[in-house]
């Protein structure tokens, strides 16, 4: 059986597809991209001897593709917290969708796996601007306040590093980036270890540092405009 993961290169993307694959291992081809690359589904050839698995990304600006996939014999397992439309009543479609806004993808996924991986749901929940949730699954798995900040620091860098015009904006790759971070069953070990987590930390603190210190082309009592130059950090800045 050959497997397609086609999932988002944010954090929520990435930790929930590494949650998946920890529980679930499968040699599988990697179809990601950046955080403004939505409709990545339509990358994806596959039949019937296919499972296509979807993290992160919306069905409904992917309908057409994912309708296409199941006339073409293929399995789809889809997991996502945006917007869906109605579903495809299909007997090869597995899909975990909620949108609600107190939960992200690698929640769901979280849930499905029985809170086997949950250190890295909370790393994509602060990663995805969710701090309440974050902070609640951190209190369930007896987190202290120093591992915390660890896992938010991360998350937060994780997901700063999707952000970019083009691929030569950003750090890493998302799908390198996977494959680095999936040898690494905590996020801890990740973090410690690891020189890219250190890297993405850096940059993303950098970053700020750098739009913080542009002073504003006009400013009144009530407003102020700012005109970033072109340049990645500013790129990567624009679409937070």
């Amino acid at each position: 059986m050959r497997h397609i993961d086609v999932f988002n290169g944010d954090a929520d993307g990435l930790c929930a597809l590494h949650q998946l694959r920890l529980a679930e291992p499968a040699d599988a081809e990697l179809v990601t991209g950046l955080k403004r690359e939505i409709e990545l589904l339509a990358r994806v050839r596959a039949g019937a001897d296919c499972v296509v698995t979807v993290l992160d990304i919306s069905l409904d600006r992917n309908r057409a593709a994912l309708e296409r996939l199941l006339a073409e014999g293929a399995r789809v397992r889809w997991f996502d917290h945006h917007y869906a439309g109605d579903l495809p009543a299909h007997p090869r479609l597995e899909a975990h969708i909620d949108c609600s806004p107190s939960t992200c993808t690698s929640i769901l996924v979280d849930r499905h796996l029985g809170g086997r991986f949950r250190r890295w749901a909370v790393v994509a929940a602060f990663g995805d601007s969710l701090r309440g949730p974050a902070l609640e699954l951190a209190a369930a798995l007896g987190l202290d306040e120093t591992r915390i900040e660890t896992l938010r620091a991360l998350g937060e860098a994780l997901n700063y590093n999707a952000y970019g015009e083009t691929e030569s904006d950003v750090l890493i790759h998302p799908r390198a980036l996977y494959r680095v971070l999936h040898a690494y069953e905590d996020p801890f070990e990740f973090a410690a270890r690891e020189p890219i987590a250190a890297a993405l930390i850096d940059r993303c603190r950098a970053d700020l540092a750098a739009a913080r210190a542009v002073a504003p082309a006009y400013a009144d009592e009530r407003c102020a405009l700012y005109r970033l130059p072109d340049a990645p950090w500013a790129r990567r800045i624009a679409q937070t």
